[in-house]
């Protein structure tokens, strides 16, 4: 009777320490007030090319916005291609996904910034906002700590 108790006993242990071994889940990175305030922000300016969607653009016939709709230096910036790279999704995370999130906010910077651009009422604050909306679209849970341009997370960890 005591040896059937043996392999019991075997299984409850080994999944003790299967348990006990998992990686906690991260914690969030960014707060929720920082993703929706990047929510709006990304609506009225990264959205128009990246679209709504967070998608981006291949030049297809019948994207929304159309190309021919948005400001002549944003149809600029963008190209005769009418390619925008997607900010959600595989390619996103297989190009993103071992950089950090201070790393994002840091290109993301640097689209701001650009003077073709001219984007109106962007400051740094809502660069590091927009980029918690992308992590939170592609996965990443909102937390109590605001995300910052030293936040030092890899964003494939977080992402799901």
């Amino acid at each position: 009777m005591k040896y059937k108790a043996i392999p019991l006993v075997v299984i409850l242990g080994s999944g003790v320490l299967v348990l006990t071994g998992q990686q906690p889940a991260p914690s969030g990175v960014f707060t929720s007030a920082q993703a929706e305030a990047g929510r709006l922000a990304y609506e009225r300016t990264c959205g128009k090319c990246h679209t709504n969607t967070l998608m981006g653009r291949k030049g297809d016939p019948g994207e929304l916005p159309p190309l021919s709709s948005l400001p002549a230096s944003y149809q600029k910036f963008i190209g005769p291609r009418g390619f925008v790279a997607p900010l959600t999704g595989k390619v996103f995370i297989d190009r993103w996904g071992g950089k950090t999130a201070g790393q994002l906010i840091e290109r993301f910077q640097e689209t701001v910034d650009d003077p073709v651009l001219k984007f109106e009422g962007m400051n740094d604050e809502t660069t590091v906002n927009i980029t918690a909306y992308v992590l939170q679209v592609n996965g990443a849970k909102a937390g109590t700590e605001p995300l910052t341009r030293a936040t030092g997370s890899i964003v494939g960890s977080i992402t799901r």
